[in-house]
């Protein structure tokens, strides 16, 4: 049988790598991973999500803001 269902997952806004977690995956069907992307180093930032490396710590504004590429 084939079934198609719907996972949730997260992809940085900033470069596009998805999210895996330590047994290689990127989503769950009935769970939501954001509590373990956020352990990882994943920020939601504007109500965009954010790798580790598209993200910095700002110590002025004293939160997390995206990094600048240098393509932009």
């Amino acid at each position: 049988m084939i079934k198609e269902e719907t996972i949730t997952t997260y992809i940085c806004d900033g470069c596009g790598e998805r999210f895996m977690n330590d047994n290689g995956n990127v989503g769950y069907i009935d769970l939501d991973i954001w509590d373990e992307a956020e352990d990882r180093d994943w920020h939601e930032i504007d109500g965009k999500h954010y790798c580790p490396s598209c993200c910095e710590y700002d110590e002025e504004k004293d939160d997390y803001i995206p990094v600048k590429k240098s393509h932009e």
